[in-house]
């Protein structure tokens, strides 16, 4: 399957996700307005399927708790990003090989060097992207090794990877309860990369120079700069890219079984979640004054007793 074919797997999940998500915050919204923890036990007896003793409140909890978690890390991955685009403006350094190489293939404007002594390139900028080249490459690189690199970050500049790579990282933060998300991910990056690679063959007409960089980069160790962009060293890629390089035998991996097991029952859940109907009764102390609240169907239930007000509305 094509890079192409995995990014559009991508977003139709993304998209049939938000529909699901969105329906069930529409109907369990109320969790956040009325009496939580009453509504809750409402919830949890509502649904078609019964759970045994706590089992539903904990499962209602570790919902919640992951709602937090997706939070927290997108906050960071926002603030990690701002922060990496604040130190390479303050950090960028001229080279003339750079500058050359640069007028050479027209990004005199795209592309930059930034101090750092571990050898890495990447595209990084969203909707103004560019490259960026660390000293610590440039140093251990001959001026060929150098086109390469650029040729193969120019693929990626010019197909805006460093959105769709960004969009990926996104994705499957939001549904950490669907790991073969991330496998779908990680399989788009890899075949992205080699798309990358091959664009820099084409250009330089062999892989030596490519195959040269790589093997440089692999005994520097295992530092990615970030994982939510295109980036020339990214580890879980390399193994695959130089054995296609050499032309050695891939052997063909499969996601693993236990993702695809954990992924479809969770779907199963989020279906039936948002398919059920949830009924819900709430209690207000207000001098007898009563409140009608209606159903998504107009029908609707008004009943005082004495100080009580009872209500009862229901969500399809």
């Amino acid at each position: 399957m094509k890079a192409s074919r995995y990014l559009i797997v991508l977003i139709s999940f993304f998209v049939f996700s938000l529909v699901m998500m969105g329906s069930l915050f529409r109907k369990y919204v109320l969790i956040f307005f009325h009496q939580s923890i009453y509504y809750c036990q409402q919830v949890i007896d509502g649904l078609p399927i019964r759970l045994p003793n706590n089992l539903g409140e904990a499962c209602l909890m570790v919902f919640l708790v992951t709602l937090l978690y997706i939070t927290i890390k997108l906050v960071v991955t926002m603030i990690k990003t701002l922060k990496i685009g604040r130190n390479l403006s303050v950090s960028t350094v001229r080279s003339t090989v750079v500058k050359k190489t640069a007028k050479k293939l027209g990004l005199q404007d795209k592309l930059f060097v930034y101090q750092s002594d571990h050898p890495s390139a990447f595209c990084f900028g969203f909707f103004n992207t560019k490259i960026y080249v660390s000293t610590g490459l440039v140093n251990i690189l001959s001026e060929i090794e150098l086109e390469a690199v650029i040729r193969h970050e120019r693929y990626h500049l010019e197909n805006k990877d460093a959105l769709t790579f960004l969009f990926a990282f996104v994705v499957q933060t939001m549904f950490p309860f669907f790991p073969v998300i991330s496998d779908i991910s990680k399989r788009y990056r890899i075949l992205n990369e080699v798309g990358a690679d091959e664009a820099a063959i084409k250009g330089m007409k062999n892989s030596k120079s490519l195959i040269s960089v790589l093997n440089k980069i692999l005994s520097y160790g295992h530092k990615n700069t970030f994982n939510f962009g295109p980036s020339l060293g990214e580890w879980n890629t390399l193994e695959y890219r130089v054995k296609k390089l050499v032309n050695q035998k891939i052997e063909r991996r499969r996601f693993p079984i236990t993702n695809i097991a954990v992924s479809l029952v969770s779907l199963v859940i989020l279906v039936g979640l948002s398919l059920s109907r949830v009924n819900a009764v709430e209690y207000h102390d207000r001098g007898g004054d009563a409140v009608l609240l209606c159903s998504k169907d107009k029908s609707c239930t008004k009943i005082c007793e004495s100080q009580m007000e009872v209500a009862s509305f229901s969500h399809n």
